[in-house]
């Protein structure tokens, strides 16, 4: 369904007290709720094998006539990524319920369904004791976050970034580790979901070895971190920064290639989105440039503008060149207004 879109490390107690650190990797309890309805109701891939796959479905299987999983059920056709509506809870296990004004899910399954799905969920936590199950397993998720922390922390990426901009920002990355997701990763949009958590860069991903043993407890591999932090990290970092200078951005809104496939095929509808997309995108190429290999920098730009990001080959080479690989700006805030000059000098309007 919808492509991309928060991250952490140590025991899973309230939501309300994670903040602390930058990086949680671990299983979130309103997505494992949500993932185990969903299976129960036949409207999610069937686990891949393992130890853990085995002790949910023997704790939860008896509650397959449950309203929440006959709710879930009745839905047409239900998405993997339903399950992100787990973050529409928090302060576990004393559960508040956020219930988003406006929600892409609405247009699917109309808002009172949607909110009363959340509702019954929120009975199916209660009725089936869950959290006596999650804490049960507390332990093991911590183990199997700390392993891959200790993978993803070895790169430093994070560091990086921040290096990069030279300047606080509070977003935090929490990468949702789904021992009963046998499908694939997606990202997780919670500044539309839960305000709360919208400085959050949230990644859900599964566990992948089809020919597992329903013995042996999931291990989980990330690839391809470096985008989720670099990409989706850098879009906080500047969130302020467009506000700031709205007009100027505005002023520049001719160089909008609309009409290009590959903003339609990525939903761009406007010109101050495309030129995120864009500067994101090039400011990734420069990390790309200064951390990685040559062939791996020439390649993640040949797919940026092979996808129509088309001001990513010219911003790239000046990110770097005149900020990056330069001391003459403490900040990129300081550095954020030559780039808007650079546009409209390479690309001056059209009389």
């Amino acid at each position: 369904m919808k492509k991309l879109l928060l991250i952490c490390l140590t025991a899973l107690l309230p939501l309300s007290g994670i903040c602390q650190d930058k990086l949680k990797i671990t299983v979130h309890p309103g997505v494992e709720l949500f993932t185990i309805i969903q299976i129960l109701a036949d409207k999610y891939p069937q686990p891949n094998p393992s130890a853990y796959t085995k002790e949910a479905i023997a704790y939860f299987g008896k509650y397959k006539d449950h309203p929440a999983v006959k709710k879930v059920a009745s839905f047409d056709k239900t998405y993997t990524d339903l399950v992100e509506l787990g973050w529409c809870m928090s302060d576990f296990p004393n559960i508040k319920i956020y219930e988003p004004a406006d929600l892409s899910w609405y247009k699917y399954y109309g808002k009172e369904n949607t909110l009363e799905y959340i509702r019954l969920c929120h009975d199916f936590f209660n009725d089936t004791h869950f959290w006596d199950f999650f804490q049960q397993h507390q332990q093991r998720y911590n183990k199997w976050g700390d392993d891959l922390k200790a993978k993803v922390d070895s790169d430093k990426l994070v560091d990086k970034l921040e290096d990069f901009y030279k300047y606080h920002s509070d977003v935090k990355w929490y990468v949702c580790i789904d021992p009963l997701n046998s499908w694939g990763s997606h990202a997780i949009m919670t500044k539309t979901i839960n305000p709360q958590f919208a400085d959050w860069v949230v990644y859900n991903t599964g566990f992948f070895k089809r020919d597992g043993s329903k013995d042996v407890d999931p291990v989980f591999e990330f690839k391809g971190f470096e985008n989720l932090v670099w990409h989706e990290g850098s879009h906080i970092y500047l969130n302020g920064l467009f506000a700031k200078y709205k007009n100027e951005i505005d002023a520049l809104s001719y160089l909008f290639n609309k009409e290009d496939e590959g903003m339609q095929r990525n939903n761009i509808s406007n010109w101050t989105y495309c030129l995120n997309e864009n500067m994101v995108r090039s400011i990734v190429g420069a990390l790309y440039k200064k951390y990685r290999t040559d062939r791996q920098f020439k390649r993640q730009v040949a797919r940026e503008t092979a996808s129509d990001f088309i001001y990513v080959a010219d911003l790239e080479p000046f990110i770097y060149d005149k900020y990056l690989n330069s001391h003459k700006y403490k900040s990129f805030d300081e550095f954020f207004p030559e780039i808007l000059k650079f546009l409209k000098k390479t690309y001056p309007a059209k009389d």
